[in-house]
């Protein structure tokens, strides 16, 4: 159906990218309506309203508004939704975060507003890319430069770290999360990565490079593992960890006309992300004789 409809918009000579960047976004909208998390969108739209410079490289003036910032700013409010509940299952306060992988310290700024400091004591980036470090500084942010992989988690307080979209652009995630699990300060670690319904090795960018010379394997860009839920709570608990709550946000809606959307969601980008809130727990993890 959708399909026939895009093709229809391209014989009558519509755009048929503004036709599938209406459709995308009619369907976020529905899904965030539906999983009940269009008020915290909004509250977040008014604490950062831009979010053109989420990534290194930018985006589009034309695409961002019509895609992008309703794609991120939906993203934003199911990871804000999911740390706001591991700090409340966590308890006590005010806590120290860390986010691992952080290219724009927009969280950072969303947990601070909407929790005040009786909650968070502070909140701290780890960027392997200079540009996202020193932006992350410019607003007044703590950062440090660094791979995931190799900074020195115990020299940093925390009691909750953040990888959101971060594990599945790393080589070795689970030799990264039995470091974290091991030598970080923090016992709870919240995780948000790309939902998939069957594991794959690498992401669409790496289908396009013998195709295009020209497409750049930056670690912001390219994704290396994608895994299904199943995998990713096998690797975390061979890791050092146990799962204490998991979610699912898809960006199309279960019930409605948009439903028909969850295909080309699949096929064209994710049908969401998934969320898992983890705790150390490494009896699995010293069983293993080969660390």
């Amino acid at each position: 159906m959708l399909a026939a409809a895009i093709n229809l918009a391209k014989f009558l000579g519509v755009d048929t990218r503004a036709a599938y960047h209406g459709i995308s976004r009619a369907s976020l909208d529905a899904a965030v309506k539906e999983q009940e998390l269009d008020l915290l969108r909004d509250r977040l739209r008014e604490i950062v309203p831009d979010l053109s410079q989420q990534y290194t490289g930018g985006q589009d003036a034309e695409e961002y508004r019509r895609y992008w910032e309703i794609k991120l700013r939906s993203l934003h409010a199911f990871q804000v939704h999911g740390i706001l509940d591991a700090l409340d299952t966590i308890g006590g306060g005010p806590l120290d975060i860390v986010d691992i992988g952080d290219s724009s310290g927009n969280h950072g700024k969303y947990v601070k507003a909407l929790s005040g400091d009786s909650r968070v004591a502070s909140f701290t980036s780890v960027n392997v890319d200079p540009a996202a470090v020193e932006k992350i500084k410019r607003q007044g942010g703590d950062a440090y430069l660094a791979r995931a992989e190799e900074f020195d988690y115990s020299a940093v307080p925390s009691d909750l770290y953040l990888c959101l979209e971060t594990l599945e652009h790393l080589t070795d995630p689970t030799r990264f999360l039995h470091k974290l699990a091991e030598e970080g300060v923090a016992d709870h670690l919240l995780i948000t990565v790309p939902y998939r319904r069957q594991s794959r090795f690498g992401g669409s960018l790496l289908d396009q490079i013998d195709t295009d010379p020209a497409a750049a394997l930056t670690p912001e860009s390219t994704h290396i593992f994608e895994l299904s839920p199943t995998d990713w709570r096998r690797l975390t608990r061979f890791a050092g960890y146990r799962t204490v709550f998991e979610r699912i946000y898809l960006q199309y809606p279960r019930r409605g006309l948009m439903r028909v959307t969850a295909p080309v969601w699949r096929k064209l980008d994710f049908e969401g992300f998934l969320m898992l809130l983890l705790a150390r727990d490494l009896r699995v993890a010293k069983r293993y004789t080969g660390w």
